[in-house]
């Protein structure tokens, strides 16, 4: 009888207990890697990037022999839930959110500023998280989902999902954090961005045969109540010396069209104050930089040298700044400084735009270069 009893007890505990009988097993789940979203004659458009997870498990020892591939689907739908149900209908399989790294918005989402729908849905769900990475771009998004790196590799060896290495060798544009853009977005004295991506062609090749690559070709801009704005990478020469998240970043100088030196530069240190006079803003920009000599081709003492690489710095800087500001972007986010430090005076003098700046708010530009090393030479102010 006691024996009944505990069967009894034991076949109850079982019935209570919890299973998991809505697991699914990995090889029935799509599993998004990155999602583009797009807009179109009063439609949205969702693109969606899926690997095989084979493809992403490293095998030590062995070379693929094939192209990674990639499946790229479409939806297109009134807003942007009715797109991503429209995915669904071809599907084939669950779809699980939790794997996305990445999200790409088309420039032309962007200047309709009809991103916001997008993103309060991105907010609501709850599989996707905030720290993927965030991009624009001017180019097709099925090409851009499409592209795969080197060697064979996973796309996931790409700057669409691993831009952080790319960034600490070069550091021209940053990468952003989806939250970091929301943020942006929100403080309405900031400037948002996102890293603008294109696809290269003709850069390498595989075995003489061109592979495309992706690379940055700028940024995409939004400042308070204004379109997106698009500056080319050329343009943003003076951002990387204005940002305190800079690890290295080469600067050429030289006299006329001779080139005298090639540096490194690393870890700038960034100070940004503000004077307010006769009723307008005025900002003073200190930057402290590292520098190792990397190329030396002309006679010059440290000194020289140091002073040289300062004078371009600030040359960049200024040239950053006319260019934006030509068009109403504030590229060095100045007017946060000062509604930082004093609120009061940048409602005063904030237009309609929480625009403060001017044609000359850029006033003083001081740049220190400290040498720090010469490379596996010694530095020599004669060259034979």
């Amino acid at each position: 009888m006691k024996r009944l009893k505990a069967l009894f007890a034991l076949l109850l505990m079982l019935a209570a207990t919890t299973g998991c009988w809505s697991s699914r097993e990995i090889q029935n789940v799509n599993y998004p890697a990155a999602i583009g979203v797009d807009y179109e004659e009063g439609n949205y458009i969702v693109y969606v990037q899926l690997l095989d997870f084979s493809s992403v498990a490293k095998l030590e020892g062995q070379q693929k022999k094939e192209e990674t591939p990639i499946w790229v689907g479409k939806g297109i739908g009134k807003s942007f839930t009715d797109a991503v149900n429209h995915l669904y209908e071809t599907s084939q399989q669950h779809v699980t959110w939790g794997h996305v790294e990445a999200v790409v918005f088309s420039e032309r989402i962007l200047k309709l500023d009809r991103y916001r729908e997008a993103l309060e849905l991105i907010d609501r769900y709850r599989e996707i998280r905030y720290l993927i990475w965030a991009y624009s771009t001017r180019e097709s998004l099925d090409e851009v989902l499409s592209v795969t790196p080197f060697f064979r590799l996973s796309p996931k060896s790409s700057i669409l999902h691993n831009p952080v290495e790319h960034y600490r060798q070069r550091s021209m544009v940053r990468p952003i954090r989806l939250y970091e853009f929301i943020m942006a977005l929100e403080e309405k004295p900031r400037t948002a961005y996102l890293p603008s991506l294109k696809i290269n062609r003709t850069q390498w090749k595989e075995s003489r045969q061109e592979h495309a690559l992706l690379e940055y070709d700028g940024l995409h801009l939004l400042q308070y109540k204004r379109p997106a704005v698009h500056m080319k990478l050329a343009e943003l020469e003076g951002v990387p010396w204005v940002n305190n998240s800079t690890v290295r970043i080469s600067l050429s100088i030289g006299r006329g069209d001779e080139l005298a030196a090639v540096l490194v530069m690393e870890a700038p240190e960034i100070d940004i104050r503000h004077t307010i006079r006769n009723g307008r803003a005025y900002f003073d920009i200190n930057v402290n930089v590292k520098a190792v000599i990397n190329e030396q081709f002309e006679e010059m003492t440290e000194g020289e040298l140091a002073k040289m690489a300062g004078q371009k710095i600030e040359e960049q800087i200024r040239n950053t700044y006319t260019k934006a500001y030509r068009r109403k972007v504030d590229i060095y986010n100045l007017g946060e400084t000062l509604y930082r430090h004093n609120p009061a005076a940048f409602h005063r003098l904030a237009d309609e735009n929480r625009f403060v700046l001017h044609e000359d708010a850029l006033r003083n530009v001081h740049v220190n270069v400290h040498l720090t090393s010469t490379g596996r030479y010694k530095f020599h102010s004669g060259i034979k």
